[in-house]
């Protein structure tokens, strides 16, 4: 089984489990039993046939099969969660050289999925993964190095896998690079570089990059200040449903800070940003300080 064909049959097997359901719920008890059984309308696969697809391919030596199916009993919405099996799946894929295999059984260590938590082993995984290829291992094996799990702090090194996965096209560790070299405890600080990644970050679509981008230049790290310029940033991570930047958005609205005071769009942020969960911005209505009030410098600066 090639890998097209692989994640053909793992996105049936992802899109089918719930349709399956529905329909024999719909068709009553005496039609089918609504866990896998029944097919689908597009092909009359069944969630049963896609999985055990799925499990030919892993067992003919199809080492992202192997990693998908471990995906599956992981997550444990269409088969029985099994995180022992998954585990073992991440494994044999990683150990054949699957990069994507290394990070998630990386994560299963760091997180003590299934597992005792185990921070050495996760760094060594992400790192192997790195190695082969995964931006998503590079990136994890950054948080790794910059907070000192499972081995010394290392922000160089951080700096240089994060600094890999962004070239790689992850958006999210061109944000991580930025953090990297904006903090004031980083051994490679260099802020005026931190504008450059955030900027890339955001304009790749990771909205922490928007966010962190719009905090310096409230906050005047790296640049000086400048509400103007922030507003714009802001307004770009809240478009990407950022929380926090429609919340400072909205405070510079509310304001006048950067932007033409405008309470009722002040108003309407702050609820865009309770939407998303910014639990501030919940109890501000965009016409006093409210308790969302801030001047940017809790808008995230940190590697996540």
């Amino acid at each position: 089984m090639d890998r097209t064909r692989t994640a053909l049959v793992i996105a049936i097997a992802l899109a089918l489990a719930p349709a399956c359901k529905k329909k024999a719920a719909e068709r009553g008890p005496a039609a089918g039993s609504g866990t896998g059984s029944a097919s689908a309308s597009d092909g009359g696969m069944t969630v049963d046939e896609a999985v055990a697809k799925v499990t030919a391919g892993c067992d003919g030596g199809d080492l992202e099969a192997c990693r998908n199916l471990g995906v599956l009993y992981a997550d444990g919405k269409v088969v029985a969660q099994d995180l022992a099996k998954a585990i073992a799946l991440y494994q044999r894929a990683c150990d054949g050289g699957n990069a994507s295999g290394c990070n998630n059984l990386g994560l299963m260590n760091m997180k003590g999925f299934g597992t005792p938590v185990n921070p050495a082993a996760a760094r060594s995984q992400f790192e192997r993964g790195c190695d082969g290829g995964s931006m998503l291992a590079c990136r994890n094996l950054g948080l790794a190095r910059s907070r000192g799990e499972g081995g010394p702090r290392d922000d160089g090194g951080a700096l240089a896998v994060f600094a890999k996965a962004c070239e790689g096209g992850l958006p999210m560790a061109c944000t991580n690079a930025g953090t990297t070299v904006a903090s004031p405890e980083s051994t490679v600080r260099e802020p005026t570089k931190a504008l450059g990644w955030y900027q890339r970050g955001c304009e790749g679509g990771d909205p922490g990059g928007c966010r962190q981008l719009g905090a310096a230049y409230l906050d005047g790290v790296g640049t000086a200040p400048g509400a103007a310029p922030a507003a714009v940033w802001l307004g770009k991570g809240c478009a990407l449903s950022d929380g926090a930047s429609c919340r400072v958005l909205a405070e510079l609205n509310r304001d006048g800070r950067g932007v033409a005071k405008d309470a009722a769009k002040a108003v309407a942020l702050f609820a865009r940003a309770c939407e998303l969960g910014e639990k501030a911005a919940c109890t501000t209505t965009g016409t006093g300080a409210g308790t969302g009030a801030g001047t940017g410098t809790g808008t995230g600066a940190t590697p996540g």
